[in-house]
């Protein structure tokens, strides 16, 4: 049964289906939106106290749900969503689009960003898992992180500190909430910033990634071995593989796709089927850069 909270909104029994980008079908039991700062210290202070596990939720662009019902709170950023700038920075709240946050960029002038247009998700979601696409990680023009630290104090951390690299960050290791993020852009020409913006959201559809629910890249690269997932995947000739309602996409190898009412199961049994393709024919191992969330903490890839 969920608690109230001065400056929350609590909910029972919420669909996931359009808070999740795979758009799998799952039901969370406990559902929260903070509407403010000191309720959201409120609600995730008491969590803690009583040691009960919770997710953080922003535009589910990198999340698996395996359980049709979700047995844990779930936390939902949407009323975090201010957008707002300085002559030299854009704070964005954690629950702001990234596709929105790119939009009021190019609206105040601002460069720096274009290569996210066309990325689902939040820029809270961005910043945990240090997002990257066309040769560029969004931490390059992070100035700041505003986050709820664990002693459930509201301040901000130097990107220096925020320990960004491939696809990682501190706030995957740590209990580090965060709040806002801080960009750090140059002032350019909106003449010059719309067709760079046009250029890569033209590139995504042009890849049909828009086509089939995913959650964009399923696999991590590696970068000192030069070993490109997706080509690997591609030398195997796994383009098309189906399993129950999910499938490799025909279009990009590294995503699986929900191309028929796939489950969270099907989803993650194909990323096995892959995995286990991939390590016997190429002898390399594949590491998921999407999150799995079950009930059951010992569930990995």
């Amino acid at each position: 049964m969920v608690k109230s909270f001065n400056g929350v909104l609590s909910k029972e029994n919420v669909s996931l289906k359009k808070f999740n980008t795979f758009r799998v079908s799952a039901k969370a039991l406990e559902f929260y939106m903070p509407e403010t700062i000191n309720g959201f210290i409120d609600l995730i202070k008491y969590l803690n106290d009583n040691n009960k596990r919770y997710m953080i939720l922003g535009g589910g662009s990198n999340v698996l749900f395996l359980d049709k019902v979700i047995e844990f709170p779930i936390i939902h950023m949407g009323f975090f969503s201010r957008i707002e700038h300085t002559s030299h920075n854009i704070l964005a709240y954690s629950g702001a689009k990234v596709s929105d946050v790119v939009k009021y960029a190019y609206k105040n002038a601002f460069t720096g960003l274009e290569f996210l247009s066309g990325l689902p998700g939040t820029i809270g979601g961005a910043a945990y898992m240090n997002a990257r696409c066309y040769e560029h990680s969004v931490s390059e023009f992070i100035d700041k992180v505003g986050i709820i630290d664990d002693n459930f104090e509201y301040m901000h951390i130097n990107v220096e500190d925020c320990e960004y690299a491939y696809k990682r960050s501190i706030f995957q290791d740590k209990k580090y909430v965060i709040v806002d993020v801080r960009f750090k852009l140059n002032k350019g020409s909106k003449k010059l910033i719309k067709p760079e913006m046009k250029k890569f959201y033209k590139d995504r559809k042009n890849k049909n990634q828009f086509k089939y629910p995913s959650a964009g890249s399923t696999f991590l690269n590696d970068y000192e071995t030069n070993m490109i997932a997706g080509k690997v995947i591609d030398s195997i000739n796994m383009r098309g593989t189906r399993l129950g309602g999910a499938m490799v996409s025909p279009y990009h190898a590294n995503f699986i796709v929900n191309y028929n009412n796939a489950t969270g199961r099907d989803i993650l049994n194909l990323m096995r089927k892959v995995r286990e393709e991939v390590y016997n024919q190429k002898g390399i191992t594949l590491n998921a850069e999407v999150r799995i969330i079950s009930n059951d903490e010992n569930e990995k890839f």
